[in-house]
């Protein structure tokens, strides 16, 4: 004889109180005062770690992938900026200009764009242009999260995630490719061309933008699609007359020398992608790139209905954020400082309409995951996959009627700010 009526609706009750307490214990848990005093604990150890990894001998910083940067940059100013892509010029270049053969940086395989970034650090010593392009690229990321969430917290909070420390300690760009994004995103709906402008931007580091024209098109955002589109041809060509249309060839030309591991000297790099994780695991390498292919088709499908939908932007926003990681097939620690816009984009969207429960503790265990990386596991795919579950989640619970009138952005900085985060 099975269970009466009334069982399962005790049952369906104890689910619901047991939830309203995870609830509240994430409410006592995720107050700004503990957030605030364990993201300054956290930042320490990494401010600690990263200073004495980077100091070498003799008071010299170790051998970081700044160095091609800068490099990069002083072959862009001088009358031969075609040696940026022979791959025996551009080592002599680090060999004579670092005064090291610790930088094994062989293969420049940035296009021509990034060469107007590099430019101007290249006329700084070495030392002055490392601090300058560090302090820039941090501060663009950390405005971009603390305009999303306008509070010393969440500036805190951006300092945490294990991207930063990695970003920092290898000189890299993956504060200035998650800022170009987030800041893209703050300003799409009150200045679309200024929006598409900042995209156009991100063609410095085309795998990550690949994304954004359809679901621009999707969301039938032409002006941004124009905007972009002008951008990224306009700096295309300005590469090409300042530095020698050479050098896309040369670049073309070494797209097509990359192996199947996307490597093109044999050393397998720790991607955190679909991809790098099958090829950890021991999978082939084309069972690898057909799965990594169909999550790709699959996940820019989902998001293209999602920008279509009448969803909170935030929302929008951030599950964009996430699938920008996931599609790629190349993407290495310091470039999930991405993670952080999602993240910010995700909690002001909870800070309007309310969190559901175990949504904030799911985040902070997939942060803290990433430090697997460590250990050489590609976790990356598996946070990514999390974050998009816990998306979908909050987009599956809005009534048709709330989406329509959700608070805007105006109200949401207009009210007092809550306790809790």
């Amino acid at each position: 004889m099975g269970p009466g009526p009334g069982w399962s609706s005790l049952h369906l009750t104890n689910i619901s109180s047991a939830w309203v307490k995870l609830l509240a214990i994430e409410d006592w848990i995720f107050k700004e005062r503990n957030l605030r005093i364990c993201g300054i604990g956290v930042a320490w150890v990494w401010f600690v770690s990263v200073g004495r990894e980077s100091i070498g001998e003799n008071s010299r910083l170790h051998s970081m992938d700044f160095c091609w940067m800068w490099v990069s940059g002083k072959l862009a100013a001088s009358s031969y900026p075609s040696l940026v892509y022979s791959p025996a010029g551009f080592t002599d270049a680090l060999r004579t200009l670092l005064g090291t053969d610790q930088c094994h940086f062989v293969h420049f395989s940035y296009p021509p764009t990034i060469l107007f970034l590099t430019y101007p650090f290249g006329l700084l010593p070495y030392i002055p242009a490392f601090l300058v392009w560090m302090v820039a690229t941090l501060a663009l990321y950390l405005a971009a999260v603390y305009t999303i969430i306008p509070r010393p917290t969440t500036v805190i909070a951006a300092l945490t995630p294990l991207a930063v420390p990695v970003n920092v300690l290898l000189g890299h760009n993956g504060f200035l490719t998650a800022g170009l994004i987030g800041w893209s995103l703050i300003v799409l709906e009150r200045r679309p061309w200024l929006c598409g402008i900042v995209v156009g931007l991100l063609s410095y580091k085309p795998h990550f933008g690949v994304l954004f024209p359809f679901v621009f098109l999707a969301s039938r955002n032409w002006r941004v699609l124009a905007s972009a589109a002008a951008m990224s041809t306009l700096l295309g060509v300005a590469a090409g007359v300042g530095f020698g249309y050479q050098g896309w060839q040369s670049f073309i030309d070494l797209l097509h020398e990359r192996n199947p591991t996307l490597s093109t000297d044999g050393v397998i790099l720790t991607q955190q992608s679909v991809y790098g994780l099958l090829d950890w695991a021991g999978a082939t390498i084309w069972f690898s790139w057909t799965v990594h292919l169909t999550v790709a088709l699959l996940v820019t499908i989902a998001i293209c209905v999602v920008w279509t939908s009448r969803i909170p932007r935030n929302l929008k926003a951030s599950i964009l954020c996430v699938g920008v990681v996931t599609v790629t097939p190349y993407a290495l620690q310091y470039d999930l400082c991405i993670l952080s816009i999602a993240v910010a984009l995700f909690v002001k969207d909870g800070l309007s309409s309310g969190f559901l429960p175990g949504e904030r503790t799911a985040v902070l265990i997939c942060l803290a995951a990433l430090l697997l990386w460590f250990a050489e596991i590609r976790i990356g795919p598996v946070v990514y996959g999390v974050l998009l579950l816990l998306i979908a989640r909050r987009i599956a619970v809005y009534p048709s009627r709330e989406l329509t009138e959700r608070k805007d952005d105006a109200a949401l900085d207009a009210a007092p700010i809550p306790e809790t985060l």
